[in-house]
């Protein structure tokens, strides 16, 4: 079984963006005239997330298909996904135990270097070479 993987890093939290557009009722540009004097509507401001030190990362992949030696894969039970801090170490492992699933996110990490790489695994517990290493800074 062969596990490729990507993966998308992101902080926690989220900024919501409001435009001139969408605050101006209908049927207005943003501004007004009021005898004779133009106001001009401001635009809102967009709020910003509070800095989290916690952090999180996305991955995603393609379902294996067939198995080390070629032959179709019938019980695909999961995946693994194995981090650490330096390259090769893997000293995490969070089992995904759905097979339908193709996309994971890891929560809670501290800032710093991470190093993942992805398995697949059957209904005997079988387990798939680690897929190539990803490292993501957080």
């Amino acid at each position: 079984m062969d596990a490729g993987a990507t993966a998308n890093n992101t902080s926690t939290g989220s900024a919501t963006a409001t435009t001139v557009a969408d605050t101006a009722p209908t049927g207005t540009s943003g501004s007004s005239t009021t005898g004779g004097t133009s106001t001009l509507t401001p635009p809102p401001v967009a709020s910003t997330p509070a800095q989290s030190k916690s952090q999180s990362i996305t991955f995603s992949w393609e379902p294996p298909t067939q198995n080390s030696d070629g032959s179709p894969i019938s019980n695909l039970a999961g995946y693994k996904i194995h981090y650490g801090t330096r390259t090769s170490d893997y000293t995490q492992t969070v089992a995904v135990e759905n097979a339908g699933l193709t996309r994971y996110v890891v929560d809670n990490l501290p800032s710093g270097t991470y190093y993942f790489a992805i398995t697949a695994y059957n209904a005997q517990g079988l387990e798939s070479p680690l897929s190539g290493e990803i490292t993501a800074k957080l």
